[in-house]
C-alpha cells in the first residue's frame, strides 16, 4: 500500500469517527463533564419544555423537598414519580454518583407522568399548572403507600408499571406521550378514580382461577388477610401542603361559623385588589394583605337568624368572610397571577412586584388573629396578680410563632413573553455550602448572578422554605 492509499484510509477512518461522534452526541460534540461535585447542570429542551425545565430547577433548590423525596424514594428502582423526580434533581444538582454530564435530559419525568395517567400536550404549557400536576401525582403515590403495609402483588413484583430510566435519552421519546386526555386535563384536579389503563397496550383478560389451590397459596392468602387487618399508616404529606383557615361572621347577630380548613399546594395572589406604594409599585406583602383581607359576602344563611329548616330561602344575611393561613407548609410556593381577562381578551401584567429574601407570614396566620383577642383579654384582667405573667407567656408564644412563620427565598421563576406564549427561566440558590450563591438557569444556560439581580426580576413563581431558627442572617 503506497502513501496515497494510506492517506485515503486515514481520512476515511477520521470521517467515520467524526460521523459517529455526531450521531452519539450531536453537533456540540461530547457532553461536558462538570468539574466538581455539586455543580448545577442545565436541562435539555425537548421541544417547548422550558416550563418543565424551569420547574425542575426551582424544586432542585429546595433542600426540604429533596430530603422528603429521598426519604420516600424506593431503593429498588420502582418506576414512581417520587423516585424519578428525586433522581433527576440529584443529577441536576450534581450530587448523583452515576451521572455528572451536562446538560441533563428530563424525559424520565414526562414518562413518569404518562405512566401515572397524565399527558402533557406538545404546545406551550404553564409552569404553575405543571407544579400542581406533579404534586397531585406525588400525593396519589403517597396515598397508595398509606392504604396497607404491603400486598401480594408488591411481593411478587406485579406492579404492572413499565420500566424506564430516569435519565432517558431524548433520541427515542415515548410514542403517544403528547396529546390531550379528556378524562383528566392537566389544568384540573385529578378525578377520584384515576385511569391507570395504558392506551398503547391491548387489554387482556386474566386467566380464570381453578378449583385446585396449592397449600403455599393458602398460606400467602392468610398472610394477605393479616396485612389487610393491620392498621393503615398515615399518608406522608408533601412539604408544599398547607391549609387555609376561613370562617364567616354574621353582621346581624355576630354569630361566627366554625373554622373551615382547605388544603393548598400553592397560593395564587392577584394584583387587581392589591394596593400600590407611593411610587405606584406593588409589594408581596400588599398582595398577601389583599389575599387575607376580610370581604363582605351576601346570600349566606345564618343558623341563628333563620333557625328553622323550612324557612324561606330569602332569609339570608350579609356575612364577613375572613381568610388566613392555618397550617404553614415547610415549602411555600406563591404564584403571582399576571394573566387577566380584559375587554380585548387575555392580557399580561408586567408590573414589578417587590419581594424580600426573608418573608414572615406571621401577620397572615390564624394564630396571630386569635392571639390578638387573647392578649386583649389578658390586658383587661391586668389588675389580677397573674395578669403580668400571662401577658409575658402570650408574648413568648407570639415570638415563637413568628419564628415558625419565617421563610427564606430559594428560587424565582420568571416568564418572558405574552399571555399565550413565551419562555420560562429560573433564578435559584446553589447547593449545600454554595447556598448563598445564586444562579440563572434557562434550559442549558447556567451562569451565576447576584442577589440584587434576583430581587429586581419580574417574579411569576416564588419558592420559599421555612427558615431554621435561629436565623443567622437577617435581610
Amino acid at each position: 500500500m503506497d502513501g496515497g492509499d494510506r492517506m485515503l484510509v486515514a481520512a476515511g477512518l477520521t470521517a467515520a469517527v467524526v460521523v459517529g461522534a455526531f450521531v452519539l452526541w450531536g453537533p456540540g460534540g461530547a457532553p461536558k463533564v462538570r468539574k466538581r461535585r455539586g455543580q448545577i447542570a442545565g436541562l435539555q429542551n425537548l421541544g417547548r419544555t422550558c416550563f418543565l425545565n424551569t420547574l425542575l430547577q426551582a424544586l432542585a433548590a429546595c433542600p426540604t423537598f429533596i430530603e422528603w423525596l429521598r426519604k420516600y424514594a424506593k431503593s429498588d428502582g420502582h418506576n414512581s414519580m417520587i423516585t424519578t423526580l428525586y433522581t433527576v434533581i440529584e443529577v441536576v444538582n450534581g450530587t448523583h454518583e452515576s451521572a455528572r454530564g451536562t446538560p441533563v435530559c428530563p424525559l424520565g419525568v414526562l414518562q413518569a407522568l404518562r405512566a401515572a395517567g397524565w399527558v402533557v400536550p406538545a404546545d406551550q404549557q404553564d409552569a404553575h399548572e405543571l407544579l400542581h400536576v406533579l404534586l397531585t401525582c406525588i400525593e396519589e403515590e403517597t396515598a397508595g403507600m398509606a392504604k396497607k403495609p404491603g400486598c401480594l402483588s408488591d411481593a411478587l413484583g406485579l406492579g404492572g408499571g413499565k420500566a424506564w430510566s430516569a435519565l432517558a435519552s431524548p433520541a427515542s421519546p415515548p410514542s403517544g406521550s403528547f396529546g390531550p386526555r379528556p378524562a383528566r386535563p392537566a389544568s384540573a384536579a385529578p378525578a377520584t378514580e384515576p385511569d391507570s389503563t395504558d392506551p398503547d397496550e391491548p387489554e387482556t383478560e386474566p386467566p380464570p382461577l381453578r378449583k385446585g389451590v396449592s397449600r403455599s397459596f393458602c398460606q400467602l392468602s392468610g398472610l394477605g388477610r393479616r396485612w389487610a387487618c393491620a392498621p393503615s399508616r398515615p399518608a406522608p404529606a408533601p412539604p408544599f401542603n398547607g391549609t387555609l383557615a376561613s370562617r364567616t361572621h354574621c353582621t346581624v347577630c355576630s354569630t361566627k361559623s366554625p373554622i373551615r380548613y382547605d388544603k393548598f399546594d400553592s397560593v395564587s395572589l392577584s394584583m387587581s385588589d392589591a394596593g400600590t406604594g407611593p411610587a405606584g409599585s406593588y409589594a408581596l406583602a400588599g398582595l398577601l394583605r389583599a389575599f387575607t383581607s376580610p370581604e363582605m359576602v351576601s346570600g349566606v344563611r345564618c343558623g341563628r337568624c333563620a333557625p328553622r329548616v323550612d324557612a324561606a330561602a330569602d332569609q339570608t344575611t350579609k356575612h364577613i368572610r375572613t381568610l388566613s393561613f392555618g397550617k404553614l407548609p415547610a415549602c411555600l410556593c406563591l404564584h403571582i397571577s399576571r394573566v387577566e381577562w380584559g375587554v380585548g381578551g387575555l392580557s399580561k401584567r408586567g408590573e414589578f412586584v417587590a419581594f424580600p429574601e426573608t418573608l414572615s407570614l406571621a401577620p397572615f396566620t390564624a394564630a396571630t388573629q386569635n392571639r390578638g383577642v387573647d392578649i386583649s383579654m389578658v390586658l383587661s384582667e391586668a389588675r389580677l396578680r397573674s395578669g403580668l405573667s400571662a401577658l409575658k407567656a402570650a408574648g413568648a408564644e407570639a415570638s415563637a410563632g413568628a419564628e415558625r412563620a419565617l421563610y427564606r427565598l430559594t428560587a424565582v421563576v420568571v416568564h418572558v413573553g405574552g399571555p399565550r406564549s413565551g419562555h420560562f427561566a429560573t433564578y435559584r440558590r446553589g447547593n449545600g455550602f454554595e447556598s448563598k450563591r445564586w444562579w440563572y438557569t434557562s434550559d442549558t444556560l447556567v451562569h451565576e448572578v447576584s442577589l440584587q439581580e434576583v430581587l429586581r426580576c419580574s417574579a411569576y413563581l416564588l419558592f420559599y422554605e421555612r427558615a431554621a431558627p435561629p436565623l443567622n442572617t437577617h435581610f
